[in-house]
């Protein structure tokens, strides 16, 4: 397997590249078969007849997503197809588009699942909110967009599955859940290639993205498994390098595959015994094999995400306790037991030697009876509650997480600047 492309040796780790790089990798796996690496990936495959390109990229990407195919191929660009409707799959269309107007090409003909047109009216409708939660997500600086503005829907529309044919190869478009309900991937027989978007990313797959709507974790294991019964040679996916490799593809799939259902059948089995969500968070087990695979790697995903996606898959919100059916505003109950304590500093105090040892996520929780409260060591608590985000953000391995609190930290340092203390 051969690649080329810009900044070539210095990024050598399995997984993405980061969101604002300039720098690109093109991958030849075969006769006809690239994939651009970036940020999130693109498949390339050629033909006597034209191109086919699965998945296509953030907005921003366009400009580079053109020039690296024209690196490979002056070739007309035939069909346009979407792995899923998320901003960093869907979204490069426009500059194809162009590019195929500029060069007198015929405009190509964009595939999605037919769940995909939904997604986009939803993003539409909730652009501002999509705007604040990428914008966490992905420490995405202000005067930059954080969501697509842009949307090019679909010409042709794929149900379960459907076949097409362009110079020579069939493109088996099959349909399964997994990180969204419209998600495509593509089967390539004659080059026993799979293109499998973002139901493979070199991390723990993104099931209970806490921003995000439901996500699919045991259909998602079912699809890899399909997949992997295929025998693919090359796997061609939604983030990080290829594979190659039929030994290497259906050890990847099929470990991915093993431990979400592991997960899920354990949330099935802790419900069925009884169990409620705290106490199903506090106990599922995730074993050694997972934890060491690079497959699965906690950088983006997280196991703890996981088991909080399968709950909200089978269970409802109530979590046992009737207390909790109409709880009262957490600024009221932070006051009260502010009211109760004899002394602040003691909590303050207390908060800080949790920091300091090792229990930093109950300091967070006394230090905001604080900050909840409006005390009067208000802003002696927003100052400790910044350094724990920040220290626990030092040592997060995933990018969501890490984000997360970073985003806590600023919004603090703000209220701090402006004298909300």
């Amino acid at each position: 397997m051969m690649c080329w492309g810009k900044a070539m040796g210095e990024d050598t780790s399995l997984g993405s590249k980061p969101i604002f790089a300039e720098d690109w990798e093109l991958h030849h796996l075969t006769e006809g078969l690239h994939m651009l690496r970036m940020w999130s990936n693109v498949c390339i495959l050629e033909s006597e007849e034209g191109v086919v390109l699965f998945d296509v990229g953030l907005p921003f990407h366009g400009p580079r997503i053109v020039e690296a195919l024209r690196v490979v191929t002056d070739r007309p660009v035939r069909h346009i197809i979407y792995g899923h409707g998320h901003a960093d799959h869907a979204f490069g269309t426009p500059f194809l588009l162009r590019d195929a107007e500029e060069r007198g090409h015929p405009r190509p003909v964009i595939v999605a699942h037919e769940d995909l047109p939904r997604r986009f009216d939803r993003y539409r409708r909730l652009l501002p909110y999509h705007e604040r939660i990428n914008r966490i997500q992905f420490d995405i600086p202000e005067g930059i967009p954080a969501f697509p503005w842009e949307y090019i829907y679909p010409d042709r529309l794929v149900g379960k599955a459907d076949v097409m044919r362009l110079g020579g190869l069939t493109l088996e478009l099959r349909h399964g859940r997994g990180e969204t309900d419209d998600h495509l991937w593509l089967w390539i027989p004659e080059l026993e290639a799979a293109c499998v978007s973002d139901f493979f990313v070199w991390s723990c797959p993104n099931v209970g993205n806490p921003f995000k709507v439901q996500r699919y974790a045991r259909e998602w294991a079912e699809t890899l498994e399909q997949v992997a019964e295929l025998s693919p040679r090359f796997l061609l996916l939604g983030h990080g390098a290829p594979i190659a490799g039929k030994k290497e593809v259906r050890e990847a799939c099929t470990m991915v595959a093993r431990a979400l259902k592991h997960l899920d059948q354990q949330v099935v089995d802790m419900l069925n015994e009884g169990m409620w969500q705290e106490e199903i968070l506090r106990s599922f087990d995730w074993p050694e094999e997972f934890k060491e695979s690079d497959y699965l790697a906690p950088i983006y995903g997280h196991p703890y995400f996981v088991v909080q996606g399968i709950l909200r898959e089978y269970h409802g919100w109530y979590d046992g306790n009737p207390s909790h059916l109409f709880p009262p505003p957490s600024v009221d109950v932070s006051r009260e037991l502010l009211h109760l304590v004899r002394d602040e500093a003691e909590v303050l105090e207390r908060a800080r030697r949790l920091s300091e040892g090792a229990n930093p996520r109950l300091a967070l929780a006394l230090l905001d009876l604080i900050i909840q409260g409006r005390g009067r060591l208000l802003r002696e608590s927003k100052e400790l509650k910044v350094k724990i985000l920040e220290e626990m953000a030092r040592g997060e391995r995933s990018l969501i997480v890490r984000n997360i609190l970073l985003a806590g930290a600023k919004q603090l340092r703000r209220e701090l600047a402006e004298g909300g203390g």
